[in-house]
């Protein structure tokens, strides 16, 4: 297959938490899913990992401090960072964002560690 195109009203919309709708498309029988996520933080993220997806985070505005491992990332505005699967990541700050799931996101793989 060398390209994927889906129309808008093949996407699924769902509303995962407060500032958090996420565009689905999850092709199973390829794992060739996606999602894309338009987001807001201001305040802390807990550290939190996910199991299958590599995710992509794109900043549109703001500032964001990312601790991934033993290494802090600070991005602004325009700048990327990819945090591949089952890496514990944790991030601050006040930004506006696009995250790139792949495969595309499914709830029961995200770990998150409450305080």
């Amino acid at each position: 297959m060398g390209a994927i195109f889906i129309p808008f009203d093949k996407s699924k919309s769902v509303e995962v938490e407060k500032n958090y709708i996420i565009d689905n498309y999850l092709d199973k029988s390829s794992n060739l899913g996606y999602s894309v996520v338009g987001t807001h933080l201001d305040g802390k993220h807990p550290l939190m990992k996910n199991t299958i997806s590599n995710r992509t985070y794109y900043i549109i505005d703001g500032t964001a401090s990312f601790y991934v491992g033993n290494e802090q990332f600070t991005l602004k505005q325009g700048d990327t960072l990819t945090i591949t699967k089952d890496t514990l990541y944790r991030f601050e700050g006040k930004f506006d964002a696009i995250l790139i799931s792949c495969p595309a996101f499914e709830e029961k793989y995200d770990v998150i560690y409450r305080d």
